[in-house]
């Protein structure tokens, strides 16, 4: 841990907002252009080289013999978890629309601080509980304007497979907390990339690139570094700063998100439409954010 220096830590925290919020708004045009599958294996792929580059540079790869057998069953079991998030979050944000799914996804933070309680038995505030509480009344709130949508078949099912994909987001993360005692988070990432690239490969569907607009390559290319890019500057953003400090700021995202798509939305129509929310959702919206923020805060 560097000395604490918090104007790095909040300027690196602001450009991982920057670089997630604008996230589902290249998901959602790469879609357009490839499947699920296809797309995480290209964010993969482009992860695991840079990991891979950086761990070997660094001569890191020596931690990995460590590892017993059961240590490697827990880390072959977090990059199951991982690839499953990246494939549920974009079918689910297929099946519901970039702005739900970004917001949903906010119950993975939750469902981590839930694990770390029960499995790790860390302290919870009042103050924090009260976060948690806000959490799910935003939730709330920010669903109540679109609840045609979700009552149909299709919202439904893709509300179920977004919660998913926070649950084995929070899975993925109590294990990587687990490994970080034989295992630094570059080389825990590096092999669930590598892994992910191997996997995903046998279920990529690479005959039809070549008919990809440019423009959806460019969306494809940002989801790519984005994922390079947005962790990077993330765990060096916990190195100068507090990790309380940090998630108030993440707690930014579902707002910032919005604020994206709807941009976008303005001056490119023919390609996203603009997310439609009423007062109540904008509420929903002050509720999550500020009980994200209450919630990251240690007590």
């Amino acid at each position: 841990m560097t000395q604490e220096n918090w104007k790095k830590g909040l300027v690196l925290s602001l450009i991982a907002v920057l670089f997630w919020s604008m996230l589902p708004v290249a998901l959602k045009l790469s879609m357009a252009a490839t499947d699920a599958m296809t797309l995480t294996w290209f964010r993969f792929l482009t992860a695991g080289v840079f990991t891979a580059i950086v761990i070997v540079s660094k001569n890191k790869l020596s931690e990995f013999k460590r590892l017993s057998s059961l240590q490697w069953v827990w880390l072959c079991l977090a990059a199951v978890m991982l690839i499953g998030n990246y494939v549920l979050f974009l079918i689910g944000m297929e099946m519901t629309s970039p702005a739900n799914a970004q917001v949903f996804i906010q119950l993975a933070p939750l469902l981590m601080a839930l694990g770390g309680v029960l499995i790790f038995k860390e302290s919870f505030s009042r103050f924090q509980m009260l976060g948690v509480v806000a959490i799910i009344l935003g939730l709330s709130l920010f669903f109540h304007d679109q609840i045609k949508q979700i009552i149909s078949s299709d919202y439904t099912l893709g509300i179920w497979v977004l919660f998913a994909a926070a649950l084995t987001w929070a899975i993925y993360a109590l294990i990587q907390k687990k490994l970080t005692q034989v295992l630094s988070s570059q080389s825990i990432l590096c092999f669930i990339y590598v892994l992910a690239t191997v996997v995903l490969f046998f279920w990529s569907d690479l005959d039809n690139q070549a008919s990809i607009s440019s423009m959806h390559w460019w969306a494809i290319a940002y989801a790519c570094i984005s994922t390079v890019i947005a962790y990077g500057v993330f765990a060096e953003a916990l190195n100068h700063w507090h990790a309380s400090r940090v998630g108030m700021v993440l707690a930014l995202i579902p707002v910032t998100t919005l604020l994206f798509i709807n941009t976008f939305a303005h001056f490119f129509p023919q390609l996203l439409a603009a997310e439609k929310i009423e007062a109540v959702g904008y509420l929903g919206m002050v509720c999550i954010v500020l009980g994200s923020m209450s919630a990251s805060l240690k007590k």
